[in-house]
């Protein structure tokens, strides 16, 4: 039997008049199928006889496909040759070939020039903004990058720029609609937003904090490492500082100064240029003299990445990122009564206090709700 390699188009039967579908190769031999995505997508009307048609790239696309087509046949070929044929070995020798080297940003471009036909002039602005600051954050680029913790890492970067939630809201539900696509071609595994809680209306939609007892429960336990034991100390002093990352990597214990009976710390944020106070709380310095005022420092990556063990050993279940610190410390002292959202502000680095309320507005809901259940207690006790 001659192995058959050819294209097919639609596979699932997902696509319509306005959605376009994945290109496959279908590797066919003694029974058994292989379909690989090609990462060209067109419209049902952009495809006829096995052919890109009836747009503006369908001869480079026609020639992508091709040159795909051949190498995988050449390989086919070679297969055969050496009296063996392993159809499900053929991807992983297509490395290097156009599906390696489109990246998820091309991919989601293009199929924004398909939708750019048939959408209102807002929602074709909207998408052109998008890519303008994907392009420029370069936080989610290739297909591998499609995880919830770049998801994570993206709502973040928009919050520190300080939109609103209902722009943060339409910036997600755009990058979902392309990873979902993405998925729908065989281009990405999973979905990263399965575990997210993403709302039109929800400030916390990430719920990107500790609760009270949650934080204790990873202050207080023993970490089985003493990597771990130093990612832990780095994330409950961030939190007891209230510190992005970025100020974080940046501290410097010769810049604290005594100001009566408390050591305070000032800087600028990285990312605003914002000063900020910080009183370096009891718990905080302890991890200071710990580590001889040397805070033990390590790239973001890997301590995102090791926060998710802490959390785990901690029986935290929430994908711990650097970012909770932050926003724990601030509900902490928000929701505690201790400090005045003014107050916190200024640790925080804010520009205004507007943009410390807006973010943590269901916070002081919360706090408010307590102390009328407080109040509500000791009136029913005369």
């Amino acid at each position: 039997m001659i192995p058959k390699v050819s294209f097919i188009f639609d596979r699932k039967g997902k696509a319509s008049k306005n959605r376009a579908s994945v290109i496959e190769l279908l590797i066919y031999y003694g029974g058994q199928r292989k379909y690989i995505s090609t990462g060209v997508s067109v419209l049902p009307s952009e495809w006829k006889n096995g052919s890109v048609v009836s747009r503006k790239d369908w001869r480079e696309l026609n020639e992508q496909l091709q040159i795909m087509k051949q190498k995988c046949s050449d390989i086919v070929s070679n297969m055969m040759r050496e009296g063996s044929l392993n159809i499900k070995a053929i991807p992983s020798l297509l490395n290097g070939s156009m599906v390696q080297e489109k990246t998820f940003l091309d991919y989601a471009k293009e199929l924004a020039e398909l939708r750019y036909k048939t959408i209102r002039k807002g929602t074709k602005a909207h998408y052109k903004t998008f890519f303008t600051f994907m392009d420029e954050w370069k936080g989610i680029v290739m297909f591998a990058d499609c995880t919830e913790m770049n998801v994570r890492r993206f709502d973040d970067e928009l919050t520190e720029r300080g939109l609103m939630v209902s722009t943060r809201w339409n910036y997600h539900k755009i990058l979902k609609q392309f990873i979902l696509q993405a998925i729908d071609d065989g281009l990405v595994k999973q979905n990263p937003y399965s575990r997210l809680n993403i709302k039109r209306g929800s400030e916390d939609g990430l719920k990107r904090f500790l609760t009270p007892s949650e934080f204790k429960m990873v202050e207080k336990s023993k970490m089985p490492s003493e990597c771990l034991q130093k990612v832990r100390d780095l994330f409950v002093f961030q939190t007891y500082t209230l510190l992005s990352y970025s100020d974080l990597a940046l501290f410097d214990y010769k810049r604290c100064e005594k100001m009566g009976k408390e050591i305070v710390y000032k800087a600028k944020r990285v990312k605003t240029g914002q000063e900020f106070v910080v009183v370096l709380l009891k718990p905080a310095l302890e991890i200071l003299k710990r580590y001889q005022y040397r805070l033990p420092i390590i790239s973001n990556v890997k301590y995102n990445l090791y926060l998710k063990a802490v959390a785990q050993h901690a029986k935290v279940d929430k994908p711990l990122t650097t970012h909770f610190a932050r926003h724990t410390g601030a509900t902490l002292l928000l929701n505690e009564g201790k400090l005045p959202m003014h107050i916190v502000q200024h640790i925080l680095g804010h520009a205004s206090i507007r943009e410390t309320e807006k973010t943590y507005a269901k916070v002081m809901d919360e706090t408010i709700v307590g102390a009328m259940a407080g109040y509500k207690t000791k009136k029913g006790k005369h």
